[in-house]
């Protein structure tokens, strides 16, 4: 029996997280990137498990996309669920049309669950090649299978990875046959700027039409407080592809890696006031057309949704 500690609480302490944006979004605005997690007696983590979070559950999220002014919303499989899929799932569920889901798969996946997974609303995989570290042959050997089935299936791939995994793997990426999508900015840490070669090659990727890159989580790669530095990112991923850009949270904002996994202490969540966050993305766009394609026009191009609600 898994034992997730305190994570089973059945609400959480997210309600008060943030304040409403100053600028008013479009119809149809889509957060590219959240997570659900718990209520655990119903979602148990992954014994193997890479941290135990304090729960998030699908009511906190509704909150969130309350408050922010958003209607549809992309829900990205956890590392702590592993292939388990069923608490992204239920999510979408609550969600309904204005939902899609990125799962997490492996090879012990069957043909009637991967079914399961595109009738539940599941439109890309997602790959955390972060952890493959220097194993190449792992990583290009996930890649190529999660490929086969995304292919099959009409989804895309989406990776999280540092941007040394993506320029070491960028001659892969660009073959793959369906859409890519890379996590927080494909990995590049503001303070490196729009000159450094992991930028580069996150442009060439961008560039090449088939890919996406998530304007996300700007604190991932930024240590300032107001992430300005994150902003010439943005401008510059903006003016190769701005079609092509999707922007996400990362609620509930899990920290991770905090003490035993398997009996605690339970990680919390960062402090991040995603109202704030959205204003600041308008501001760095500017434009509201282009926020209008970043929120509306992009997601729905990639997850299927309608073009305007």
């Amino acid at each position: 029996m898994t034992d997730n500690s305190n994570a089973n609480a059945a609400t959480s302490i997210l309600r008060v997280a943030h304040s409403r944006p100053d600028v008013r979004l479009p119809a149809g605005a889509c957060d590219c990137h959240v997570h659900v997690f718990g209520p655990t007696d119903r979602f148990p983590y992954s014994p193997m498990r890479p941290y135990t979070p304090a729960p998030a559950i699908v009511e906190d999220l509704a909150h969130h996309q309350d408050v922010l002014g958003l209607e549809r919303v992309i829900i990205v499989q956890p590392s702590v669920y592993g292939s388990d899929n069923r608490c992204t799932l239920d999510a979408i569920a609550h969600f309904g049309a204005n939902a899609r889901g990125v799962a997490v798969i492996d090879q012990a996946t069957s043909r009637d669950q991967l079914d399961g997974l595109k009738k539940g609303g599941i439109s890309g995989i997602r790959l955390n090649l972060a952890a493959a570290g220097n194993d190449a042959s792992a990583a290009i050997s996930a890649l190529r299978h999660a490929n086969t089935v995304a292919e099959e299936f009409g989804w895309h791939i989406q990776i999280f990875a540092t941007t040394e995994v993506i320029q070491a793997l960028r001659g892969e990426l660009k073959q793959l046959s369906v859409p890519l999508v890379l996590d927080h900015f494909g990995g590049v840490h503001a303070s490196a700027g729009v000159k450094h070669e992991g930028f580069k090659t996150v442009v060439s990727l961008l560039s090449g039409g088939n890919c996406y890159v998530k304007i996300s989580a700007p604190y991932l790669v930024s240590e300032q407080p107001t992430q300005d530095n994150v902003e010439p990112l943005v401008k510059g991923l903006a003016s190769v592809n701005s079609e092509r850009l999707l922007w996400g949270s990362n609620w509930p904002h899990p920290l991770g890696g905090l003490g035993d996994v398997t009996r605690g202490p339970v990680s919390l969540f960062r402090e991040v006031d995603d109202g704030v966050g959205v204003t600041r993305l308008a501001s760095w766009l500017r434009d509201e057309s282009l926020l209008t394609a970043v929120m509306v026009d992009n997601p729905a191009k990639l997850y299927g949704f309608a073009t305007r609600l």
